[in-house]
């Protein structure tokens, strides 16, 4: 009974620090002494006829094309910003409410993570909807440098590091030292870029349509971007796109190294641009300290050697990279330089 009674007075009566990775395909938070918390698909499912928000997360994202008429289920975030504020908003409120409960007295302090080129209405989106959502008060960081803080990399050090963050639905590069960003670059290219394009494919060369779902097993299964990389096959069952009839073929690793060949070239053509920005003495050090690669695109196989062989610059996927953003965003709230910086940017 007295620890019950400790933990209610806690909840009632401690600031609560979050970090959040408002992610295209994930929502993923942060707390302190407690790691990532939660790691759910983007996805609500809303009554329409209410307004109320029916399901989240993982649970939401069953729901799809499953509703009745009155019962929608929409991904908030397109390219790494709100597209359905609403929705958003409504997602963001019951994720923390479950997460942080009804604090009475102290409202949670939030970081939210969002792409290096970004516009001040799509700022401003994401301000609104945390606040909304019940958040005393809410910074934003950009993914690179939560990226970086959560991957381990000392970013107050003068020294150049850089980070390619490839999430569900952009890619971010950038070059950070003191604390800050110094050059980067954005692409609204992600994960989903590559299903889309292994979908295309399929329906273009091989003549079998599947959806989206089905090109994400793909790629997680037998998919490589690496001439080098894995070797592997599948059956694939979809719809023949000459007879119109269900059908059954085999698809190999060196499909999809062909099917993803046009968003790799993008995001390989984004960070030889952002190399191209960067001043001489912090490309010198990067030489040294290397190349990080964190969210989910790091997992694809074949990635970081890809991008080493293009570059000409040592490159590794950061431990644990689905987790690194939202793990920055939390930390950098302990972090003055960072603090400072971002204070005077928000």
């Amino acid at each position: 009974m007295k620890f019950f009674e400790n933990g209610m007075m806690s909840r009632l009566f401690t600031n609560v620090d979050v970090g959040i990775d408002l992610g295209t395909a994930n929502l993923r938070l942060y707390l302190k002494g407690r790691g990532v918390v939660f790691d759910e698909p983007s996805v609500v499912a809303v009554d329409r006829s209410s307004g109320k928000v029916v399901a989240v997360g993982r649970r939401a994202h069953e729901m799809l094309g499953k509703t009745p008429d009155h019962i929608e289920v929409v991904h908030p975030l397109r390219g790494g910003v709100v597209a359905d504020y609403e929705a958003c908003q409504g997602m963001l409120n019951t994720v923390l409410t479950r997460i942080v409960g009804r604090n009475l007295f102290f409202k949670p302090r939030v970081m939210v993570c969002i792409p290096t080129e970004i516009t001040s209405v799509e700022r401003r989106a994401v301000l609104e909807a945390c606040t909304q959502a019940g958040a005393a008060k809410t910074l934003l960081i950009e993914a690179p440098l939560a990226a970086a803080i959560g991957a381990g990399i000392d970013v107050r050090e003068p020294l150049g590091h850089m980070v390619v963050d490839i999430g569900g639905g952009t890619t971010d590069a950038a070059v950070i030292s003191l604390g800050g960003i110094v050059v980067s670059g954005s692409l609204r290219i992600g994960g989903n870029r590559f299903d889309e394009a292994i979908v295309r494919y399929m329906k273009k060369d091989l003549n079998i349509q599947v959806g989206e779902e089905m090109a994400e097993d793909i790629k997680k299964r037998i998919g490589t971007v690496s001439r080098l990389g894995r070797h592997g096959d599948m059956a694939i069952r979809g719809r023949d796109m000459i007879t119109g009839l269900p059908t059954t073929l085999r698809m190999t690793s060196r499909d999809t190294m062909r099917a993803m060949e046009e968003p790799v070239g993008m995001i390989l053509a984004c960070i030889q641009s952002v190399f191209e920005k960067t001043p001489p003495e912090l490309a010198a050090d990067i030489l040294e300290t290397g190349i990080v690669l964190t969210g989910g695109g790091a997992l694809l196989e074949g990635m970081a050697d890809v991008i080493q062989s293009d570059m000409h610059v040592r490159t590794t996927a950061a431990e644990k990279p689905l987790e690194c953003v939202a793990r920055g965003a939390g930390m950098a709230l302990d972090n003055p330089m960072v603090m400072e910086m971002l204070l005077e940017q928000n």
